[in-house]
């Protein structure tokens, strides 16, 4: 591990400062501090975000020393401690965004290496419509709308949430925005546990809820020489998704200490959780199930129908084999 310095810039339409303040272990201070090999890793980062660096070229800065395995893991420790400072100063400026831009650096103290905040991963992209004439076909997303039933307002309702989730980078709060997806789609009290039906849809019923489905679909699906494991392991880690979500909720969402590897399961579980769930919760309001009770009642037969063998091996074991397993990535 390495001790690395994260510098940030804050939106345009943030603040600008007149001098350098310390909160904690942040520190914000005027652009014109910025070094001359500053501004040129920052005009670099501007760039690679296609951002106009002018606009920004008068905020204030923020940064932090972290001590980290890797600079992106560093980045996302900096980001969690920016946010409780700008969530407090926030209440200074209340008609100011105050939020973090897309531009900044990271500088290993160790070696002395700068390298621009790039993308990380790649950015929503453009899709293309192909035409099939003139005329609008109905298609599910107008019969979903259509209807005005509990399920398609709890589809509805999980969409906002799997939204909110897709777009967030802290893991934590994607994390919660998922289970709360779960939630709206699922949950029809406060003590109803969804996690054996959000493992239902996942692939893996479990012993008892198995004996209502097509013994020889289910001894295809169990072919697989680690189903069983995945069976017993995501029964274990949804639950501990739950518990993971009372506590930072009950903690007022702060940034609760839970390892990075353990973050990255629950991501990837909450990711194909959240898909196959409102995917069955779909094929259901096409077929004129209109509450989740219903719903519930029908699963074993939307399971035959929805639940493709290969995706349950060759997508959801694969990729949470690969999440447990392969500590690089």
């Amino acid at each position: 591990m390495s001790d690395y310095l994260v510098v940030k810039i804050l939106d345009t339409n943030s603040f600008t400062l007149p001098n350098t303040l310390i909160y904690g272990e942040v520190e914000l201070r005027s652009a014109s501090t910025d070094s001359a090999a500053e501004l040129i890793i920052l005009k670099e980062s501007a760039e690679d975000n296609k951002l106009d660096f002018a606009k920004y070229s008068y905020t204030a800065r923020i940064s932090t020393i972290v001590h980290s395995d890797t600079t992106r893991e560093a980045e996302q420790q900096a980001t969690d401690r920016f946010s409780s400072v700008l969530d407090l100063i926030m209440i200074k400026f209340p008609t100011s965004n105050v939020e973090l831009s897309q531009i900044g650096f990271i500088k290993n103290l160790e070696s002395g290496e700068t390298i621009p905040i790039k993308k990380w991963e790649f950015s929503p992209s453009l899709s293309f419509v192909v035409s099939h004439g003139n005329i609008q076909r109905i298609d599910p997303m107008n019969f979903i709308l259509s209807q005005k039933t509990e399920l398609s307002e709890r589809f509805l309702k999980s969409l906002y949430w799997a939204r909110h989730s897709h777009h967030e980078n802290n893991k934590q709060l994607k994390i919660l925005f998922s289970w709360f997806a779960l939630e709206a789609l699922l949950k029809e009290n406060e003590d109803d546990y969804i996690g054996s039906i959000v493992c239902f849809c996942l692939g893996f019923p479990g012993k008892r809820k198995a004996h209502h489905i097509s013994q020889e679909f289910m001894k295809k699906i169990e072919s697989h020489p680690k189903y069983f494991f995945w069976l017993n392991k995501l029964t274990t880690e949804v639950n501990n998704i739950r518990e993971f979500r009372n506590h930072s909720v009950h903690d007022g969402f702060r940034i609760v200490d839970c390892p990075k590897d353990t973050l990255a399961l629950y991501e990837q579980i909450m990711i194909y959780g959240i898909s196959r769930s409102q995917q069955a919760i779909q094929h259901a309001l096409l077929n004129g199930i209109s509450t989740v009770t219903e719903f519930k009642e029908y699963l074993p037969f939307i399971f035959e129908e929805t639940v493709r063998i290969s995706d349950v091996h060759g997508t959801i074991i694969y990729s949470l084999e690969r999440v447990l397993f392969d500590k690089t990535i």
